[in-house]
């Protein structure tokens, strides 16, 4: 084992859950998010010694009962090993997979329409809910800060701020039993409305599309991206039985020794993580190798260059002889996504993505966060022979602001800052990622940012508030203070460095999309199971360039767009005051109501009936129309038959039929179903095919 792999003493450790603090058992270089991620694996338990001891125990029975180890001797050596593992965090299996499922579909199909709409549904309804959680907020706010009788606060007939709070939460959907909560909470002294979590699975890929890319598959990937596009049917069951496997991972910055990787112990411990599998699942299982864009830099290889490709794919095919040695039956060598299973191996991803750069998150004695090289830096530094004391002046930066470009001392106090809030702030710089939060009100005092730099208390509840901005330091400003006083993550520009370094250390931020694409290419042969490149676009990116992705590689692709700026606010058009009057047209005679006069009984019809069979299709989807018909040729039911349309669909659409036909036999006529439910419009619409009659529709009802 390597240099994490050897520290594996535990000890007390505090991390605060989403409902309370802990204290847990842990290896000490253990980051507070990690060990969360541990606990949660863990269902809970806070004793790490104790959780690794009981997984391993049940692990090592049935590793014993299927095969995988052969004595007492193998027995105690597979226990052993793999409670030192766990402990180092150099191995790692996520949680059962079995109740996730993919749906495959070929290209054309009209599910891919209906899984647009419905992630468009949930994003709708999750932003309105977020709408809505942000008034009943305000409701509370124009409660808490109302100064004067508490009773009075809490009226909206003597307080018109929470008047005009309660209208906008109303406007904005909550009723008034729920307006009237959030006032009875602040009342009684609580200051935040819960705020739901975001819908489950969010995030998750929902449908493989198999087959060519089109238009109509590259749209859907672009608008949700919880599509992916494969190449064919095939590669497309493999992935959506790829999405059900037990994963596990091995991190492979765990195995340096002083001064070379460990490839033995990486061997052995691949070895031990297949068996560990095939041991804890009874269906396939993914084993993914975590940090392969550290590796390649702590190696001083351009990740983008055939010597890391070559070197990539020596070490992937290492590891699938020892997946076949181990004898764990179906256990497959993969490159894939899993967050969770990447934090809990130190934050080693499982998709052979570049680096993310030199400088990482670690915690002081305190659990602060605090900036330091990571080791792939200092070992990749070190290799190609920079000076350690100028690397780390240019990445961590002067941790000051004493002569910084812009925004020095000299320009604070100008600003009314004294020698405390600079200390103040001086003091968050090794804590923070980005220059705005030293200045944040919770360090230099929200009682100094309204009486000396003139903050409004609504500009101080702005969660967005930009105490530099507020002094008048432009962008420019703030960033040439920053590089001095943080650093720069970057080593594409080092002065320091050769131009054959420089490429060594790009992030995957510099290489841009195109190098991560062509290592999956490369290490596609290398695997067990198919790969999904996950290709980013800009949040703004064309629709053309989607399509362009999706045919631009062999592999399947699963689309991203970036989010949209929290700040995007759309430049629409001034009104131009009030539409022109409608031309007035003579007053005309015309009927408004039909009165039929008919005996309130159901008119039954025969059992053996007249009738025709219409078959259509509706933007694409197909619709089957059966009529039933009274002797005298007069309609009496309807039947509407969706083809390969979801259960819920299918069943409004039969209801409705029954419906129909129940109001026809009791003498509805049926002018007034067609004056009803004429150009109502949802999807499927569009064109119609196989009707010589209608040539479109607004929706089904309307056909």
């Amino acid at each position: 084992m390597g240099s994490e792999a050897s520290e594996t003493g535990l000890e007390s450790l505090f991390v605060e859950l989403p409902d309370r603090v802990v204290a847990a058992s842990a290896p000490a270089h253990w980051t507070a998010a990690r060990l969360e991620a541990w606990i949660d694996w863990a269902d809970g338990e806070t004793d790490m010694a104790e959780a690794f001891a009981d997984y391993v125990e049940d692990l090592t029975a049935r590793a014993q009962a299927r095969g995988l180890v052969k004595d007492v001797r193998a027995r105690t050596r597979f226990r052993d090993d793999l409670t030192a593992a766990l402990r180092a965090g150099v191995l790692a299996i996520g949680h059962d997979r079995t109740g996730r499922s993919l749906k495959v579909v070929d290209a054309g199909s009209p599910e891919v329409a209906i899984t647009v709409a419905m992630h468009r549904g949930e994003a709708a309804a999750q932003a309105a809910a977020l709408e809505l959680e942000r008034r009943l907020q305000g409701v509370m706010d124009a409660v808490l800060r109302c100064e004067g009788d508490a009773e009075a606060c809490a009226d909206p007939m003597r307080n018109p701020g929470l008047a005009r709070a309660a209208e906008a939460a109303r406007a904005a959907g909550a009723p008034d039993a729920t307006i009237f909560e959030a006032m009875t909470l602040a009342y009684a002294g609580e200051g935040a409305w819960e705020i739901a979590p975001p819908p489950a699975g969010n995030g998750r890929p929902r449908l493989v599309v198999a087959g060519a890319p089109d238009d109509a598959t590259a749209r859907a990937a672009w608008a949700t991206g919880a599509i992916i596009a494969a190449p064919d049917r095939a590669i497309g069951e493999r992935i959506a039985t790829a999405e059900r496997a037990l994963r596990g991972g091995v991190s492979l910055m765990g195995f340096w020794s002083e001064s070379s990787f460990d490839f033995d112990g990486f061997r052995a411990a691949v070895t031990l993580l297949a068996q560990a599998l095939g041991a804890a699942g009874d269906g396939p299982a993914l084993l993914g190798l975590g940090g392969l864009g550290d590796w390649l830099a702590a190696h001083g290889l351009d990740y983008d260059s055939d010597h890391a490709r070559e070197a990539a794919s020596e070490l992937y095919l290492a590891a699938g002889r020892a997946i076949a040695g181990a004898g764990a039956g179906d256990v497959a060598l993969a490159v894939f996504e899993d967050p969770d299973l990447a934090l809990r191996l130190g934050g080693a991803r499982l998709d052979a993505t570049p680096w993310a750069g030199a400088v990482t998150t670690a915690e002081t004695a305190d659990g602060e966060p605090v900036r330091v090289l990571c080791e792939a830096a200092i070992r990749g530094l070190a290799l190609v022979g920079a000076d350690a004391a100028e690397a780390h002046a240019a990445l961590m930066g002067q941790g000051d602001l004493a002569n910084a470009p812009g925004i020095d001392h000299a320009a604070l106090m100008v600003r009314g800052f004294t020698e405390h809030e600079i200390a103040a702030v001086e003091s968050v710089l090794p804590l923070v990622q980005h220059l705005t939060d030293a200045f944040a009100p919770s360090v230099i005092g929200e009682g100094f940012i309204r009486d000396v730099l003139g903050a409004t208390a609504g500009q101080l509840a702005d969660p967005k508030f930009d105490a530099l901005a507020q002094m008048g330091f432009t962008r420019g400003d703030v960033a040439a203070a920053e590089t001095y006083a943080l650093g720069d993550n970057r080593l594409a520009d080092a002065a320091f460095l050769s131009p054959a370094a420089r490429r060594a250390f790009r992030s995957a931020a510099e290489l841009g999309p195109k190098p991560p694409l062509t290592m999956l290419e490369t290490l596609a042969p290398t695997l067990g199971a198919p790969v999904v490149a996950s290709v980013e676009l800009s949040w703004n990116a064309p629709i053309g360039e989607a399509l362009d992705r999706l045919a631009a590689t062999r592999l399947a692709v699963r689309l991203r767009r970036a989010e949209a700026p929290a700040d995007l606010v759309l430049d629409l058009p001034a009104a131009q005051g009030e539409p022109p009057p409608r031309a007035a047209r003579e007053p005309e005679e015309r009927i408004v109501e039909r009165v039929v006069e008919r005996d309130r009984t159901r008119r039954k019809l025969p059992d053996r009936r007249k009738g025709y069979i219409q078959k259509a299709a509706v933007g694409g989807h197909k619709v089957y129309l059966h009529t039933g018909e009274y002797d005298d040729g007069e309609l009496g039911e309807i039947f509407i038959d969706m083809h390969k349309e979801g259960a819920a669909f299918r069943s409004l659409m039969n209801n409705f039929a029954i419906a129909i036909s129940i109001g026809l036999q009791y003498g509805v006529p049926l002018d007034e179903f067609v004056d009803a439910f004429v150009f109502t419009r949802f999807e499927p619409a569009g064109p119609v095919t196989g009707n010589d009659t209608v040539k479109s529709a607004t929706s089904i009802l309307d056909y």
